[in-house]
């Protein structure tokens, strides 16, 4: 296998980032209480429960600079779309399973 093979292969398991976030002025769209904000905190959210990774409500404030409030709202909002969700130790909790129907069950 040559690089240029290497270079083109996708890895959609890797895990999230784990890296601090930046720490700058944020434009106005990404301001707390901007729905551009909060969809970013729903994606991150989603995608580390999808990827069967522990979420810690510490990361979670860390890295958005939201109140534990926040948190319980956007996990809120997941378990509405069909995540169950449930804590695993302390502040710290894990996607069991999605269902997609979850307006019809």
């Amino acid at each position: 296998m040559d690089w240029t093979h290497r270079m083109t292969v996708a890895h959609f398991d890797a895990p999230a980032s784990k890296t601090p976030a930046c720490r700058f002025a944020r434009p106005e769209y990404a301001r707390p209480g901007a729905i551009a904000f909060r969809l970013v905190r729903l994606v991150w959210l989603a995608a580390r429960f999808a990827r069967r990774e522990l979420v810690s409500v510490d990361d979670y404030r860390s890295r958005f600079g939201v109140s534990l409030r926040s948190f319980y709202r956007d996990a809120d909002v997941l378990r509405q779309a069909g995540f169950e969700i449930q804590p695993v130790a302390a502040r710290t909790y894990r996607m069991v399973c999605f269902t997609f129907d979850s307006d019809c069950a």
